[in-house]
């Protein structure tokens, strides 16, 4: 696990300086403060920094090829890599390091560009191809690591962090105005955008080759959710069970200490009974909650009575952050903000995660392949809705619906908040609503909040159209798989645990685990109104029952109720009118008004108000005081 750098000057004659690409790996010591190594060669050159899981002396990179006319730099883990490596040997291939990184150099010359398909692990990679005269970036299937690249009349610069893009010769920090106008409608920033100008995201499961100023960008791989299984649910669930199985015991291959994120819900408990299965005997795993205020969102005593039945090594923490001097940190560990709390909690956590061990598996992913969140019932209760006379859904219940309180931090009234946005959007199609329930900001409040904008691309009906089955269930979560997935809760992983120097695994989303849940027909994945039925019975019988009986909670902070209290000077500096005028960027009445009807609880808008405040923390730190540049 590392950082890598780099950049490629079209101009052949002009060479690449090693103390540039230093430059940019010291913006990223965080996530690999074990190593560094460079390499130039002319117009090209290439970096990282080192976090050491894997042959912890011989892993040294850049790594290159026998003849050293192919150099790689690696962030990620290949967990196949001892299969690659036999298949490889038998082939005449040589090896003089156990490193996974030495194996994927030796399948991109074994194999050329169709080397990725061979590859079962996380990656940001870059190779440099002296007698192809190219340089390839990659970015694994699921987009469990992050890639960001420029590219202007002269170069191609790339990095695992934006922070370290910034950190070349000549490359401003400049908001594009179409990617905070698409951070707003999404509340992530959706690829190729960034909020930099200039500075580009390789989407998930993507090769870049550049060859001169030639610079392409193709897709190698997109799961399919034809060909549905054909057995009954009790057979599919356990070839589920069997590939949940292989993939923990795949990514348990580590020379460090390794532990678990436990939440004491079913992702978190079936890795953790995975782990102990696998031949695990002392499971280190870490809890985070809250005070008593906001027990809601504490998960503390299910996975407390989890980790006991199943005596792992557990630790938990209460969350009290300072949270004046932590969001600050934290969106410029980021690099852009999101609107989703669960980066302040997975710092946390990770933080304390760090204390003990290097390594650490999350259950991240299994909300989106076996039906777990709650706004996917949509798709089904659509069909009861349509009893009841259109003229009284239109005049009398979307009306009374949109009266009803809404708050995150009370049981009853995130329920309503939850009925609010179903009935209020009930008559529009079963995609549409979706789009309603995951955008942030509507494209009219958008407006209202920016005045005009350019054109946003639409990707949720981009997405629902790519996908190849026509079942809303299998569009809506299509849609989250490439796209929420991997540019929000995978990069906010990333970035939150690579900040504390702490690599995160993903079992859920080894892409065999992907290919096999999009196949699984969707009344598997929700019967009635039972969300993740199929995992249900893969689990069933093997962990305890009381884990299946656990209420649905999100992994996330009370931020509706800290911006009544405790963000509430923070909110009104920043969001505050003077310092919205004087930005001249936000339209102040509309944010003023959003404001007070979250105050008085006649809206929810969590999600909006961090949007916002993320945004203007963003800006503060990239882009001085002076606000925005466009």
């Amino acid at each position: 696990m590392c950082g890598i750098v780099g950049a490629m000057y079209f101009d052949r004659a002009r060479a690449v300086e090693e103390a540039h690409l230093r430059a940019m790996a010291d913006r990223i010591v965080h996530r690999g403060p074990d190593d560094h190594g460079y390499h130039v060669d002319g117009n090209v050159g290439i970096g990282m920094r080192r976090l050491s899981i894997i042959d912890l002396s011989g892993g040294h990179q850049p790594m290159f090829s026998p003849d050293r006319s192919k150099a790689i730099v690696y962030n990620g883990e290949l967990y196949n890599f001892r299969d690659e490596r036999a298949e490889l040997e038998k082939r005449g291939r040589a090896f003089e390091t156990r490193s996974d990184t030495e194996v994927v150099l030796a399948a991109y010359e074994t194999y050329g560009d169709d080397f990725l398909s061979r590859l079962n692990g996380m990656f940001g990679l870059a190779v440099h191809d002296r007698a192809r005269g190219t340089l390839t970036l990659a970015r694994d299937r699921l987009g469990i690591k992050p890639l960001y690249y420029l590219v202007d009349d002269e170069k191609l610069v790339f990095a695992s962090e934006i922070k370290a893009v910034l950190a070349f010769p000549g490359v401003q920090a400049t908001l594009d105005p179409e990617g905070l106008a698409a951070f707003l409608r999404y509340g992530f920033t959706p690829p190729p955008y960034t909020l930099f100008k200039g500075v580009r995201k390789l989407p998930s499961a993507s090769i870049l080759t550049a060859t001169g100023r030639d610079v392409r960008v193709r897709e190698y791989w997109r799961p399919t959710y034809r060909d549905k299984h054909q057995g009954e649910l009790g057979e599919v669930a356990e070839g589920l069970y069997a590939l949940l199985a292989d993939a923990v015991d795949l990514q348990m291959v580590a020379d460090v200490p390794l532990g678990a994120f436990l939440s004491g819900g079913m992702d978190s408990s079936g890795i953790v009974h995975l782990m102990r299965e696998a031949g695990a005997e002392r499971i280190s795993t870490y809890s985070i909650g809250f005070g008593a205020t906001h027990a809601m969102h504490s998960e503390l005593p299910e996975a407390r009575r989890f980790a006991e039945d199943y005596k792992t090594d557990h630790h938990e923490i209460v969350v009290e952050p300072d949270m004046a001097e932590l969001f600050p940190r934290l969106l410029t560990a980021l690099d852009e903000p999101v609107a989703d709390s669960s980066f302040l909690v997975t710092y946390l956590v990770s933080r304390l995660a760090r204390e003990s061990v290097t390594v650490i598996l999350s259950g991240v992913g299994g909300d989106e392949l076996f039906g777990g969140y709650r706004r996917y019932l949509n798709t089904r209760l659509n069909r009861y809705v349509e009893w009841i006379p259109r003229p009284l859904r239109a005049n009398v219940i979307a009306p009374l619906a949109r009266r009803l309180p809404a708050d995150r931090n009370s049981r009853l009234l995130n329920s309503l908040r939850l009925a609010r946005a179903f009935l209020g959007h009930a008559d529009l199609a079963p995609v549409d609503q979706y789009r309603e329930y995951t955008t942030v900001f509507s494209p009219d409040a958008t407006h209202a909040l920016l005045g005009a904008q350019g054109e946003i691309p639409d990707y949720h009906r981009r997405l629902y159209e790519e996908c190849d089955s026509a079942d809303p269930l299998d569009q809506v979560m299509y849609f989250d798989l490439r796209m929420s997935l991997p540019e929000q809760l995978l990069m906010l992983t990333d970035k939150m645990t690579m900040a504390t120097s702490l690599e995160a695994r993903v079992p859920y989303l080894d892409h065999r685990v992907v290919e096999y849940a999009a196949r699984i027909p969707s009344e598997m994945k929700i019967r009635g109104t039972t969300l993740r039925e199929v995992q249900r019975r893969a689990l069933r019988g093997r962990l305890p029952s009381y884990v299946f009986d656990r209420r649905k909670r999100g992994f996330g902070a009370p931020v509706g109720a800290w911006v009544r209290n405790d963000l509430a000077e923070m909110v009104g500096d920043l969001l505050g009118p003077t310092r919205l005028r004087h930005q001249g960027l936000f339209d102040a009445p509309t944010v003023e008004r959003m404001l007070a009807d979250h105050q008085a609880m006649r809206a929810d808008y969590s999600d909006q108000i961090l949007a916002l405040l993320g945004f203007q923390l963003w800006s503060e730190h990239y882009l001085g005081a002076g606000g925005p540049t466009m």
